[in-house]
């Protein structure tokens, strides 16, 4: 097993996929390997099947479901995910392990700069409001201006760039494909955090955005999908709050954008999740049992360690379920 697996899926255009490509192999640690997925043929015009190793994914494999299949194809203690027009730098991936030496954290977010403006934040990691919203960490800043904006906790990484210590990922069941990539890494990093585990954001791990990074317009799928993210995690984040604040939240997403009828398919979007209320609700709990029945059967060591599991996690859990 090596410490680091980088992942890529190849799901933009070829040119696009080759600058991240060669920008990871350039700066890549000597302890690592990159696994490129990729859902349909790859002519490897650089010959690198040597250097890097291919995964196919299913034909109809979208961005998360190739993501996990290079997840389920990786060797390493830590997994990090990185998109197609996203671009390493020097010594990027040494600073992210860093913070892996607490055992409490999770997950570790880059800071995403934008390649033609450094001083630019595109992301640096997610937060993520009780009332159910999805927000990128500073985005928009100046990095010179984010000092105190980066000492603030976040809820995880974006599925742009992110670090992730496999067996948690293996525990809760990778990334769920029934969401897309501006909903996954929200509820990924919303159920590390009700196991108790931390993420945090590694402002010195800096990653370069050459194209723009996707937005979830308002439609009706995005109102599935924000929705359905919601319910699954009201519980752990606190019933009263969330069901206080997430009417302002429909609300705004519908005022931003009140002109344009997807605004309203949004909210047809978040009512039609509702038909599946039982099993969102379930989530937690599954997630919970998932992750003792992989203890159970994975007992802990050094690179699995345990999750302290003490009346804190157990107790949100059982309120969750």
């Amino acid at each position: 097993m090596c410490r680091l697996s980088i992942i890529i899926p190849l799901c933009a255009d070829d040119e696009v996929f080759e600058d991240t490509l060669v920008s990871v192999l350039q700066h890549r640690p000597i302890e690592s390997e990159v696994i490129v997925v990729h859902s349909q043929e790859y002519a490897d015009p650089y010959e690198l099947r040597g250097e890097v190793c291919f995964v196919r994914a299913a034909n109809n494999a979208g961005p998360v479901g190739m993501v996990n299949a290079g997840c389920r194809a990786a060797r390493g203690e830590i997994l990090h995910v990185i998109q197609p027009g996203v671009l390493a730098w020097n010594c990027w991936t040494e600073i992210a392990l860093k913070p892996f030496e607490d055992l409490q954290v999770g997950a570790v977010a880059p800071l995403t700069v934008d390649a033609g403006d450094p001083n630019l934040v595109v992301a640096a990691g997610l937060r993520y409001t009780r009332g159910g919203r999805r927000l990128l960490h500073a985005a928009g800043r100046r990095v010179s201006d984010c000092r105190r904006l980066f000492q603030r906790p976040i809820l995880g990484p974006a599925f742009s760039a992110g670090f992730y210590r496999r067996w948690i990922w293996e525990a809760i069941g990778g990334f769920c494909e029934q969401l897309d990539g501006t909903w996954t890494d929200a509820d990924f990093a919303l159920s590390l955090q009700s196991l108790g585990y931390r993420s945090v954001l590694e402002p010195a791990c800096v990653v370069r955005s050459a194209v723009a990074m996707a937005c979830h317009a308002e439609s009706f799928c995005s109102g599935q999908r924000a929705e359905r993210v919601f319910w699954r995690h009201a519980a752990a984040q606190g019933w009263l709050a969330s069901l206080i604040t997430h009417p302002g939240t429909i609300l705004g997403a519908v005022l931003r954008d009140w002109k344009h009828p997807r605004a309203y398919l949004h909210v047809l979007g978040r009512c039609a999740a509702l038909f599946g209320l039982p099993a969102h609700l379930a989530h937690a709990a599954h997630v919970r049992q998932a992750v003792e029945l992989f203890l159970l059967e994975h007992p802990p060591t050094a690179a699995t360690p345990p999750p302290a599991y003490g009346e804190r996690r157990t107790n949100r859990y059982r309120d969750a379920a």
